[in-house]
């Protein structure tokens, strides 16, 4: 999760949305980022897709509802609900309890916890639940994955890097001991720059509400209670029918869920 994905929750936490009546919401405007792949991104020909924009679109018929889905950009995203602009977020936002503050959310629909990564021959089994004393952890700059490291593992030494991929190399040529870092950034630079069978992820995902939140949900104003309930029986649906899990399989080498 970058800074500017973090500071969203404390944006959400600051602003207030204007009341509105119920409404039959046969037209959705959806907005997403449009810049974060694989959930949302610009084709070449202009045209917006991705794991998000797919989502979106089968919420749109399910619930009967004409689609109109914007890329707005990550910053942008708040003003437009807030703005009325928009009337739902799709958008892999953290569900986070500061967010929640402010907005209302869906049950998550997704969840990508972040990974250690290490080399096979001397990393921990389980490097989440060790106390890492002393350890070099290459960490991308600015993130959640950078704060949990202070607050969960005090005693290791954080060592922060502009990308995953330049803490990858740091790994490989001995500068950090392990990578701790967003699970398909990392799974990025194993399947490409990394060399076959010398790192890899070790131990399992690392579960920290406080700084990544419960999951990704689908973000509404607060008092559009009635759409609320509308999305959320449509994403239970697509939970219970496997849509959810077809629709990442397009996008992801691993399940998100």
């Amino acid at each position: 999760m970058t800074l500017g994905r973090t500071l969203f929750a404390v944006l959400l936490a600051v602003c207030v949305a204007t009341p509105a009546g119920a409404r039959d919401w046969k037209r959705l405007r959806i907005a997403t980022d449009g810049a974060y792949p694989p959930f949302s991104l610009k084709t070449e020909t202009g045209e917006t897709t991705g794991f998000d924009v797919e989502v979106a679109q089968e919420l749109c018929r399910r619930l009967g509802a004409e689609c109109e889905i914007q890329a707005v950009g990550w910053d942008a995203l708040l003003p437009t609900l807030l703005a009325r602009r928009a009337d739902v977020l799709v958008a892999s936002i953290p569900i986070t309890e500061a967010a929640k503050r402010s907005v209302d959310f869906s049950p998550p629909y997704h969840r990508i916890a972040p990974r250690f990564v290490g080399r096979l021959v001397d990393a921990p089994p389980d490097p989440g639940r060790a106390p890492l004393a002393g350890l070099r952890i290459g960490v991308r700059a600015g993130t959640a994955h950078a704060a949990h490291l202070a607050a969960a593992h005090p005693q290791a030494v954080p060592v922060e890097f502009p990308s995953e991929a330049a803490a990858g190399a740091a790994l490989l040529d001995g500068r950090v001991d392990l990578v701790f870092g967003d699970t398909l950034a990392l799974y990025r630079w194993l399947d490409g720059e990394a060399p076959r069978g010398v790192a890899g992820f070790v131990g399992g995902e690392v579960i920290d509400p406080v700084h990544f939140g419960e999951g990704a949900g689908v973000a509404r104003r607060r008092e559009d209670r009635d759409l609320g309930q509308l999305l959320d029986k449509a994403l239970s649906d697509m939970s219970r029918d496997g849509t959810l899990d077809r629709l990442a399989g397009h996008w992801f080498p691993f399940a998100i869920r």
